[in-house]
């Protein structure tokens, strides 16, 4: 029986590990399902390089049941952290939750911490009620989804502890439990608030959240607080801080205040005095601005003092945001500049004052841009903003890092100035330079650049001309134990022009390691590649002995090459999500390589004396030092990251270990015919099972077509990477074989898919204006004078598309509509289409497996319409011999004496496979309740995911169309009329290029849901 009495709290220890991995086993639906396996010697390895100061595992006899660890937290100062929390979801209910949680926040008292945080999603909500009661508050806050514990602050008050010692704090406690942010706004401030009763008695705190401190505590016996008139307060302005005793008593209390805030405030404040009833005290207060403006992730400055009553001590303090009178930022919505390049640059103008105030901005002479007047002027209306667009030249390619004279008067005749920054790069080829905003610093060198965080360290590399988002290297660690102290400490920094790179230079001094120094060097090279050096300095006295520094790095693993010990495994984004599905013993070369259907690529490499390594759900790179004595200095790396550096992974590989025996690519955990998608009845075709996600491959295959089932078993010990089952496809046609893997770690299902040539021809007839093609299982035709597009898609007789041939007309939306599927250059209305004209002739294609397909071509020629004359758009329809398949791509011939850029082509596809358009539906993926939707009833405007079927009522064959994967969106529409679906596409060529839509395939079988994994994307035809 399962009760919470079973359930014990222990420390962590290997002698768990075993069981913990069964945990994490057996937990992946709290995590969205994932299918990394753990083992024991996994979780040792990863407790062993933890930065926790304990873990609590929740037991019932032997069987770890919960997981909580406690670390101290890395965002902010003042705080310990929950970084992982699960619960075994057989044991969900029981309040093991709770235990771990109230275990943690004890942890955190006894040593001492004000405040206990943790991170979830925004869509945990059946956890918020346990957080809530257990005293989190959750930020209201767009970036992350964070809670603040004050519990432990609350328990560590001398005033409070009588009552918390007499009563429970979590069974008396009575704040709402509703599922949403937390706090009460008001002034700018957010105040959250506890209450705890019981019977007569009560305790009421209010928390301010910038602060992480209380303003309010009230008793039976007496009550505390301030107040702050604003949360956002102006530099070189008094304001009235207020501090508030009342005592409910009958006997005079003894209280003193003293200041206890920031070195940003201002305030002289020192009183004692004897309180009978009540007393109050006003202290006068200035702000300056720090260096950085406060951020959320971190404690605010803070007006405080802490107030004794009776001897028992109660600290007050209230964040808050120092301003000046206002602030200019400096944007441009411009891309690329190059030097002597005239544009216009925005200056985004902010004025604190509360009334309407006419600026003026004076606009300082520098290298990097001229402006075109020295001020510029605007009326502000009071605490609003304003933007001023300004001429400009640039001069060069550099950082405009200055400061900035403002002159202000407001309609009351006030006048005030102040001093502001502003910054901004102009990155561009050749250009060689670095400079910081008020959140982080810079290094370019051309497209190339370093960002490196100033709040954490947080080190950003990347192309400002990659459509890939950058590289992240994550705060460094230095152990054993590694220390998240660099992630809360600003680094100094410098930069290097060399003749052949520059570099940013970043310094951050240890604590937990007293007189170490490290150094981080990010040499970014014109050509893409960025090296990353680090040196340690021993500025101390003591020697240390086995020194670690960590490198953790979050990798991309879109087309990921991972060099394995029997080759290069080439991943996708599907199959390898995450870094623990890696398996970095297996490794066998110091290099990874990704890229994206862009042609964006990233590389990384890392030296012989660093191990890369799986750091829970990131990658590393670690060095270890056996000894770092008093005054020495060591130098690592460097690590390697190549951003657009090299066309493939070879390239890089070669560029970063040199030349070697070439590697052979292998394929990642799917189902493929070894001789291809396409193939003719009677031939045998091997289809192979392979995995990259174990080291081999073992288990039992079971393979079923056509009624027919194939099974294969492999053991362990045999060692293999492929499991190969021959199979002979009888009949022409589309085959849709379906199978299972099971192994001892993990069960899989999966189809696979050959299109199977038949002997007959395709045949391509025309009579009068009508083209129709017969492959002998379906037939499609076109008529130029009709419409220009594929009107018509029969499948054995039935009718999948919808249309009015022979005259097109109004429907709907649309006037002229002729249905059918065709693609649409944006801009271009049916009218303009068919002014245009358009000629049909017969085609055959190869794809890349050298299988010939056949069909027809519809070609239009652009002669009238303004912007796309010139142009000519060739659609093709092709297919197999007795196969129920169209693929339909489209290409475009750039033949006018301009450039297209980001333009926008969609192919509109209208059905009906059914004689009501009512009975006629498309099933999409969905992970809601309705995944159905009928055609001809009302109107619905969805997305239809990569693949949509569709199909009618009382039918088994339906037609599967399947997207390519470069489309820019999806989407499907149904009304009383129609029903549509439609992809768009991006196109751009220039003068006499050509510019070609990846194919759009049509498949008809027994579909009944939309395709996850197929292998269509694959095909192309030669010329695209």
């Amino acid at each position: 029986m399962k009760t919470l009495e079973r359930v014990n709290i222990v420390e962590y220890e290997d002698k768990y590990a075993a069981s913990v991995a069964k945990m994490w086993n057996e937990s992946r639906d709290n995590w969205g399902g994932d299918a990394v396996v753990t083992t024991a010697e996994d979780v040792v390895e990863k407790e062993s390089q933890s930065t926790n100061l304990h873990l609590f595992l929740a037991v019932v006899e032997d069987e770890v049941v919960g997981y909580c660890g406690l670390s101290e937290y890395k965002e902010d100062t003042g705080a310990l952290y929950i970084p992982l929390l699960n619960v075994h979801p057989g044991y969900q209910g029981l309040k093991i939750g709770k235990k771990l949680l109230l275990q943690a926040i004890d942890k955190t008292v006894e040593y001492g911490w004000p405040r206990l945080d943790l991170f979830t999603w925004p869509g945990n909500t059946k956890a918020v009620p346990l957080y809530k009661k257990c005293g989190f508050f959750w930020e209201d806050r767009d970036d992350a989804t964070h809670l603040m514990n004050f519990m432990p602050q609350v328990l560590q008050i001398e005033a409070l502890k009588p009552f918390f010692k007499k009563h429970d704090w979590y069974s008396t406690s009575v704040r709402p439990m509703e599922i949403k942010p937390d706090g009460t706004k008001e002034k700018g401030f957010t105040f959250y608030e506890y209450r705890w009763e019981a019977g007569d008695e009560f305790v009421r705190i209010q928390v301010e959240r910038t602060g992480r401190g209380m303003t309010l505590i009230e008793t039976n016996d007496w009550r505390v607080e301030m107040e702050v008139p604003e949360f956002k307060l102006l530099e070189k302005t008094d304001y009235p801080v207020s501090y508030r005793v009342k005592n409910f008593t009958e006997k005079p209390m003894e209280v003193s205040m003293s200041g206890d805030s920031s070195a940003l405030v201002n305030e002289d404040l020192n009183e004692e005095t004897e309180v009978e009833s009540e007393w109050s005290a006003v202290s006068n207060v200035q702000v300056q601005v720090p260096d950085q403006e406060p951020s959320a992730w971190k404690t605010h400055p803070v007006i405080g003092a802490v107030i004794t009553i009776n001897g028992d001590r109660i600290p007050l303090r209230s964040g808050v945001f120092p301003l000046q009178a206002g602030k200019v930022d400096i944007r441009t919505v411009q891309k690329y500049w190059r030097p002597r390049q005239k544009g216009t640059l925005y200056l985004d103008v902010e004025s604190r004052m509360a009334d309407k105030a006419v600026l003026t901005v004076k606009l300082p002479h520098q290298e990097v841009v001229e402006w075109s007047a020295s001020s510029v002027q605007v009326e502000v209306e009071g605490k609003g903003r304003a933007t001023i667009p300004v001429s400009v030249e640039l001069l060069k390619n550099g950082f405009l890092h200055e400061e900035v004279q403002v002159d202000g008067r407001t309609d009351a005749g006030h006048s005030f100035s102040f001093r502001t920054k502003i910054a901004l790069a102009f990155p561009g080829y050749g250009g060689k330079f670095g400079g910081d905003t008020d959140t982080d610093w810079y290094g370019y060198n051309g497209p190339f650049f370093v960002k490196v965080e100033k709040r954490n360290h947080m080190v950003f590399v990347g192309s400002v001309r990659s459509k890939e988002d950058p590289l992240l290297l994550m705060t460094p660690k230095l152990g054993l134990p590694f220390s998240e102290e660099f992630s809360k400490k600003m680094a100094t920094v410098e930069y290097v022009e060399l003749a052949e790179a520059f570099v940013v230079k970043t310094s951050l001094e240890s604590e937990a390691f007293p007189g170490i120094l490290l150094n981080n060097y990010y040499k970014i090279y014109g050509d893409g590649l960025v090296e990353v050096h680090h040196e340690l300095i021993n500025n101390g006295e003591d020697n240390y002995k086995n020194l670690h520094l960590l490198q953790p790095v979050f990798p991309k693993y879109k087309a990921l090459a991972l060099p394995n010990k029997d080759g290069v495994v080439i991943g996708t984004e599907a199959l390898i999500p995450f870094t623990e599905y890696l398996r970095e013993k297996d490794l066998s070369e110091r290099w990874l390589y990704t890229t994206n259907r862009a042609g964006d690529t990233f590389g990384m490499a890392w030296p012989e004396e660093a191990t890369g390594r799986k750091d829970d759900w990131r990658f590393a790179f670690e060095y270890q030092l056996d000894q770092l004595s008093s005054g020495e200095k060591r130098c690592m790396g460097p690590l390697q990251i190549g951003v657009n550096a090299a066309g493939d992974w070879s390239a890089w590989r070669e560029m970063v270990i040199g030349e070697a025996d070439p590697l052979p690519e292998k394929p990642v955990f799917e189902m493929v015919p070894k001789e291809g998608i396409v193939s003719k009845a009677g031939h045998e075709v091997t289809h192979s099972f392979r995995s990259l996600l174990t080291p081999h491959v073992y288990g039992t295959l079971t393979v079923g077509n056509e009624g027919n089932s194939y099974r294969k078993e492999v053991k362990r010990e045999d060692g293999v990477t492929a499991i190969d089952v021959p199979i002979v496809h009888e009949r022409p046609g589309f085959a849709a074989l379906s199978g299972t893997f099971r192994s001892e770690g993990r069960n899989a299902q999966f189809k696979s898919y050959q299109l199977v040539q038949g002997d007959q021809k395709v045949d391509v007839s025309q009579k009068d204006d009508c083209w129709t093609v017969d492959n002998g299982v379906l037939t499609y035709s076109a008529s130029a004078s009709y419409f220009p597009g594929f009107y018509s898609l029969c499948h054995q007789g039935r009718e999948f598309l919808h249309h009015q041939y022979p005259e097109a007309g109004p429907r709907s939306w649309w006037n002229p509509w002729g249905g059918g599927l065709r693609y649409v250059l944006d801009g271009v209305s049916p009218f303009s289409m068919m002014k245009e004209e358009t000629k049909v002739e017969a085609i055959s294609k190869e794809d890349q497996g050298g299988n010939d397909w056949t069909g027809i071509c519809l070609t239009t020629t652009f002669h009238e319409h303004e912007k796309m004359k010139g142009l000519t758009l060739k659609q093709y329809a092709l297919t197999l011999p007795e196969v129920p398949i169209v693929a339909v791509y489209a290409e475009i011939e750039q033949g006018a004496p301009r450039t297209f850029a980001a333009e926008k082509i969609a192919l509109e596809a209208f059905f009906k496979p059914d004689e009501h358009l009512s009975s006629s539906f498309a099933r999409v993926p969905t992970d809601g309740v309705f995944h159905t939707y009928y055609a001809g009833v009302e109107e619905y405007d969805l997305e239809s995911g990569p693949s949509v079927v569709i199909g009618s009522d009382g039918e088994k064959d339906h037609l599967m169309m399947v997207h390519p994967q470069t489309r820019k969106q999806a989407e499907m529409y149904m009304n009383q009329d129609v029903f549509l679906v439609e992809s768009v596409h991006e196109w751009s060529a220039s003068s006499q290029k050509v510019a070609a839509v990846e194919p759009t395939f049509f498949i008809i079988g027994e579909h009944e849901e939309p395709w996850k994994q197929h292998p269509f994307h694959r095909i192309s035809f030669k010329g695209i």
